[in-house]
């Protein structure tokens, strides 16, 4: 690679480029077309992946109770100040963040807009999207509701991230529901296959919970799904649905707690979590963290005893800390060895529903998202 300067050996220079954020990389691209060809590698885009992977940002999204808004807010990872709201950055067509089902993996978004049904991909940091064909055409184009689910992740085995989307609607005229669609998208294609009934017939009984509470670990989407049942500890069964992104198979997997959905979050060594809350006798919540261990067997990782602030749980900080949100709605920390409460965030939020606050961990990302 030809330098500028002619001293730089090629090397050296591309691990200093490695470490640059995606905004100085970005305007590099001009310095020389050897450069830009470099930004655009894909072993270059994946080695800086993994380096920004050690500096994430944390990104929450929120019911804000101090100005009545939907933020969706980064913070810079270390020290938990806040970096900049992500709302001034969404494409132009997506307007209400009230009505968005949304996915985040490597830097990349999956975003899913009620009102108009469209799909787009978002990478934050280039500033690029793409809006995705449409699929599924044989849906009836004029019904009341649609239930959108959206699973997004990157296949191991080609390299190649992908859409899983599925798709309820009720007509109301009718009262009646419509059969749900499934369909798998391939960034690289940028076509849709729709799924076969064979290949979903197995678990058309369960509901797939279409919160937040879904995450991929390492090739693997996970869902909490669950169907009403007449006897039992409880009136619900809760299992976890699994796509593998390689093959485009599902697999239905037991759950630790039945009686509770709870929440599938990753963990950092590419493994799955279940975050589980349990009512006690005193309307105190205990939380407890369950993993899923290759072997397909779930192991308990802890138990936080139940306590008179902690409303629910988030998944894991550093130093032995752990993300929750206090019966008065603020986003706290709980250090797990001495049981302390700290604020660190000033978020308050406003009630109405579990969904209204989530916490994921951003990095930035170089991937493209749109056709060059």
């Amino acid at each position: 690679m030809a330098m500028s300067n002619g001293d730089w050996p090629v090397d050296i220079l591309t691990e200093i480029l490695l470490k640059l954020p995606v905004k100085s990389i970005l305007r590099f691209k001009c310095v020389a077309k050897t450069w830009c060809d470099l930004f655009q590698n894909p072993s270059f885009v994946s080695q800086h992946l993994s380096i920004s992977k050690k500096n994430k940002r944390l990104l929450v999204y929120y019911h804000d109770d101090n100005n009545d808004n939907i933020v969706m807010r980064l913070f810079v990872y270390q020290t938990l100040v806040s970096y900049h709201d992500l709302h001034q950055q969404l494409p132009s067509h997506i307007a209400d963040l009230y009505v968005l089902t949304f996915c985040v993996y490597n830097g990349l978004f999956c975003l899913c807009d009620h009102k108009n049904s469209r799909i787009t991909l978002w990478n934050p940091a280039t500033r690029e999207f793409k809006i995705l064909p449409e699929c599924n055409q044989n849906i009836p184009p004029k019904v009341e509701t649609y239930i959108h689910i959206l699973g997004f992740g990157l296949d191991p085995l080609s390299n190649d991230y992908k859409v899983i989307y599925m798709r309820d609607y009720l007509d109301l005229e009718k009262n009646m529901a419509g059969p749900t669609h499934y369909a798998v998208y391939r960034m690289s294609t940028d076509s849709w296959r729709v799924l076969n009934e064979e290949d979903v017939q197995f678990f058309q009984d369960l509901s797939i919970c279409y919160s937040s509470n879904n995450a991929c670990v390492n090739g693997v989407y996970y869902w909490n799904v669950f169907k009403f049942v007449e006897h039992g500890p409880s009136f619900i069964d809760n299992k976890i649905l699994a796509f593998y992104l390689g093959t485009e198979v599902f697999q239905l997997i037991e759950s630790p707690c039945p009686e509770s959905p709870g929440k599938l979050l990753p963990l950092h060594d590419d493994l799955i979590s279940l975050w589980y809350i349990e009512m006690t006798d005193r309307d105190l919540r205990s939380n407890e963290v369950w993993v899923l261990n290759d072997d397909g067997h779930w192991t308990k990782l802890l138990k936080i005893e139940p306590h008179f602030v902690v409303q629910r749980t988030f998944g894991f900080w550093k130093n032995g800390k752990v993300f929750l949100e206090s019966v008065s709605g603020q986003l706290m920390l709980y250090d797990l060895e001495t049981e302390e409460l700290s604020e660190e965030l000033g978020i308050k939020v406003r009630g109405g529903g579990e969904d209204l606050l989530r916490v994921y961990t951003y990095e930035e990302s170089l991937v493209a998202i749109t056709s060059k």
